[in-house]
């Protein structure tokens, strides 16, 4: 196990919402620990969640609050589907009433439009990529537009807990790159000032006296206009 206990900040939103009596709660996060092979770009969408990050992913479905209905989302890549699937199992190990997982574009990297130029551009190792595209030095014809693809991404969990029943928590499973584009572009959270996004780290969305929040563990609860 990591010294580092991944999603535990994700885990302290939820429990801490759910002791105010909101039982509405949607969360997106990052994916669980997973495997890298920086000689090979091509393999990214097939690199698997390690064997610590498959046991964190099911610990983390183990200490999802009791008597709640979880739905799974999950991007379309390998790593994000097996961190959905093994919350699941954690949850209903302990008996805990769930929906399986279903894959969702908003979740995956659906907004980058020429892979192979992309991947050209990073092999030149910007100093920082996330900050040279959201500079705007990428053009929109290979990656989309950071502002509109985070508030699309953001989209996702907001419909979900606008029409959803009590006791019920949605959880989406995406990539750090559509973590970084809600944390700075809907909650003014920047990487360089916050550091990098950790493997289960989560933002969630909750209706409270007829108003929709995001929350992070970096900054006060936001309301979305």
């Amino acid at each position: 196990m990591s010294e580092k206990e991944f999603g535990r900040t994700t885990l302290d939103l939820v429990h801490g919402l759910v002791k105010r009596g909101i039982s509405n709660i949607s969360v997106i996060m990052r994916h669980s620990a997973r495997y890298y092979d920086y000689d090979h770009p091509e393999s990214e969408p097939f690199m698997v969640l390690t064997d610590e990050g498959k046991e964190l992913s099911f610990d983390l479905g183990k200490s999802l609050p009791e008597k709640m209905t979880a739905r799974l989302f999950s991007s379309a890549f390998g790593r994000c589907i097996e961190t959905a699937y093994l919350i699941d199992k954690g949850y209903v190990s302990r008996g805990g009433q769930t929906v399986s997982n279903s894959v969702e574009a908003l979740l995956s990297p659906y907004y980058v439009k020429k892979p192979f130029e992309l991947a050209a551009l990073m092999g030149n190792k910007p100093p920082d990529f996330i900050r040279y595209w959201f500079d705007g030095c990428i053009s929109k014809d290979i990656i989309g537009d950071p502002k509109e693809v985070a508030r699309e991404i953001l989209s996702f969990p907001v419909k979900k807990v606008e029409g959803a029943a009590k006791n019920r928590i949605d959880i989406g499973v995406t990539h750090d790159w559509n973590m970084y584009l809600i944390k700075e572009y809907c909650m003014g959270l920047r990487h360089e000032e916050v550091g990098k996004v950790d493997y289960l780290e989560g933002v969630v969305i909750y209706r409270e006296n007829g108003c929709v929040y995001i929350a992070n563990h970096q900054c006060d609860p936001i309301k979305l206009e």
